[in-house]
C-alpha cells in the first residue's frame, strides 16, 4: 500500500530505467561563419593596364571630379578609389546582399580562369 499513496507517475512505474548518457558534440563550441571577413573585391598588388580593367563606365560629370579628385588627393588610380568606394558601400549591406554580392564577384574570377 506504500506504493499506492505516491502521487504523478511515479506510483505507476515499477521498473524505473537510468537517464541515458549525455554525449556534447565535439564542435558545438565552435563558430562557423558563411560569411568570411575578408573583403570582397581584391587590390591588386600591380597596376592595372587598360587592357585588364572594362572599356567605360557612364558617370554624371559631378561624380566623376570627385573621385577623380579623391584618386589624385590618395595618389591613386580612378579604378582603385572606386574599388575602396564600393569595398565600403559592400561593407554596409546586410548578410543576404552581401551574400549575392560576393557570389556575382566570384564567379566573375572563376571565368576569368
Amino acid at each position: 500500500m506504500a506504493d499506492n499513496t505516491k502521487i504523478g507517475l511515479g506510483s505507476f512505474r515499477k521498473n524505473k530505467t537510468e537517464r541515458p548518457a549525455n554525449f556534447n558534440p565535439e564542435n558545438s563550441a565552435d563558430e562557423k561563419r558563411t560569411m568570411p571577413t575578408d573583403t570582397i573585391l581584391e587590390h591588386p598588388g600591380k597596376r592595372l593596364s587598360s587592357k585588364d580593367l572594362p572599356k567605360s563606365i557612364r558617370l554624371p560629370l559631378d561624380t566623376h571630379s570627385a573621385i577623380s579628385t579623391l584618386a589624385s588627393i590618395q595618389n591613386k588610380k580612378i579604378y582603385e578609389v572606386v574599388t575602396d568606394i564600393v569595398e565600403n558601400y559592400v561593407k554596409d549591406l546586410p548578410p543576404q546582399s552581401k551574400k549575392l554580392v560576393r557570389n556575382n564577384v566570384e564567379a566573375i574570377k572563376n571565368s576569368k580562369l
